[in-house]
């Protein structure tokens, strides 16, 4: 219990860095040195190692963001064509569940009817430029941010059409 208690009076950078830390889910602290000591460092592996979605704030806290995304999404006039022969609810649905998984959340049923859509790449990257716009608008960090695009970009060439760019 000393050695702790000596550690903590020794260590009150390090010891508050990582309550931080382990409050918004970040599991790896490092101390760089003894030179430093008393700096932490979080290292990027560990918070890469927590999904997207709890560094969102979990399933709860994304799906108002997927729903505005939606909305902007099916509300573009470079886009309204995808939703032409699509009934909306169901679009959105199969949408937030596809954006959950796609951000670490519970895969659920088969998520394939995005391939019918019949996306370009360009209407791709307006997809991408509008949820860099939501979760901006949201106050998102750049690192979420980019792993977000990081994670739509993974089923990139299972959604747009091969060789069709308008």
């Amino acid at each position: 219990m000393q050695k702790i208690q000596n550690f903590i009076e020794n260590n009150k950078a390090v010891v508050a860095i990582a309550a931080v830390a382990a409050a918004i889910g970040i599991v790896g602290i490092k101390v760089l040195n003894q030179e430093n000591r008393g700096s932490a460092k979080i290292l990027d592996a560990s918070i890469q190692k927590v999904p997207l979605i709890e560094r969102l704030g979990g399933e709860q806290a994304v799906q108002p963001m997927i729903s505005l995304l939606f909305e902007r999404i099916s509300s573009n006039k470079d886009l309204k064509s995808l939703f032409q022969n699509v009934e909306k609810s169901k679009a959105s649905q199969h949408f937030s569940a596809v954006v959950l998984h796609l951000f670490g959340g519970k895969p659920t049923q088969a998520q394939s009817d995005h391939c019918k859509l019949n996306v370009t790449e360009a209407q791709f990257e307006i997809i991408l430029n509008l949820l860099d716009q939501v979760l901006k608008m949201l106050g998102v960090d750049d690192r979420e941010i980019n792993d977000a695009r990081e994670a739509f970009l993974t089923k990139k060439y299972q959604i747009v059409i091969p060789n069709k760019s308008a």
